[in-house]
């Protein structure tokens, strides 16, 4: 018995050997649950539907203004999505062009006189740029000239029983005058002027004032048909042309006193800024340009303060550059 135990003895030390050997099995590692993405707020997703289908229907509409309130909505409500940044630059885009549009077509009816189809076109811009600033420039313009029809239709409304009467007087000596040579020059010249020969009609007006300065009635018929062609050009827009006329007109009345006085006085302000604002444009790039704007602004209106502070600026700008040269 003890010989087989001695025999047996190293076999079961080796195996006990081999066991002591093989390394434990490393507990068994749990995989981790795969991550499940966030669900969308609903509330967010209900805001971009609402706001991506008013932004196509405003557009169906040609409600431009809208649809880019609307797309503005939804790039902050979706940052990470360039479609809706790509469609508002493109709808900011046509916006910018039709208002650009109307702005033109404003300034062409505003040019041929028609304040009403001008001022709808501006508000059109308004409505598609509200910060267009040459549509809010015209508008006040065409404010401006409503009040200053405003003014001369009230004027001419209230003419004086005078010149009334002396219109009347001036057809009736016509009618009656003996000399027929001297009406019928003033009668053409009159046909002449209206037909559109304004120098050949003055210089005969004039003429004929130098040859009969006594002569009111016909002074003062004379003179209200210079100042209806200006009154024409003024709402036209040829301001400065109907400035000259409404000059002729008086000097050829030899007073102030006809009914489109009133005008003139506005209109004159109204030269004499925009020449202020054309001298301070071309100030800084072209000294002599400026000076000649600033000294055309003072004899429009030589109260005007802005006009005669600048000019000094030019005069004194430009004779540095003399010296310096």
């Amino acid at each position: 018995m003890k010989a087989r135990l001695h025999r047996a003895l190293p076999l079961l030390l080796g195996l006990a050997a081999g066991c002591a050997q093989v390394p434990p099995a490393p507990p068994s590692a749990v995989a981790p649950a795969p991550s499940r993405p966030s669900a969308p707020d609903p509330a967010v997703a209900d805001a971009i539907a609402k706001h991506r289908k008013l932004a196509e229907s405003a557009q169906k509409s040609g409600d431009l203004a809208s649809a880019a309130a609307h797309l503005q909505v939804l790039t902050l409500l979706e940052p990470a999505n360039d479609a809706w940044h790509r469609e508002l630059a493109t709808v900011r885009a046509s916006i910018a062009r039709d208002a650009k549009a109307e702005v033109q077509a404003g300034n062409a009816a505003l040019a041929a006189g028609d304040l009403e189809r001008a001022s709808r076109a501006m508000l059109r811009a308004l409505a598609l740029d509200p910060a267009a600033a040459d549509a809010q420039k015209a508008l006040r313009e065409i404010d401006r000239r409503r009040f200053t029809r405003i003014q001369a239709d009230r004027s001419a409304r209230a003419m004086s029983l005078q010149d009334q009467v002396a219109t009347a007087a001036a057809q009736r000596a016509q009618a009656n005058r003996n000399d027929a040579g001297d009406g019928y020059d003033v009668e053409q010249a009159i046909e002449m002027f209206r037909a559109g020969d304004t120098a050949g009609g003055l210089r005969d007006f004039k003429a004929y004032v130098d040859a009969n300065p006594g002569n009111r009635a016909m002074r003062q018929r004379i003179a209200g048909v210079v100042a209806d062609r200006a009154r024409e050009l003024e709402n036209q827009g040829q301001r400065e042309q109907a400035a000259g006329l409404y000059d002729q007109a008086t000097a050829l009345r030899g007073d102030a006193g006809g009914a489109w006085a009133a005008r003139v006085p506005p209109l004159k302000k109204a030269l004499s800024q925009e020449y202020f604002e054309k001298g301070s444009r071309v100030f800084r790039s072209d000294l002599a340009q400026a000076i000649g704007f600033l000294e055309t602004s003072l004899r429009y209106d030589p109260a005007n303060a802005q006009s005669a502070a600048k000019l000094r600026e030019a005069r004194v700008a430009r004779e540095k550059l003399e010296r310096i040269k």
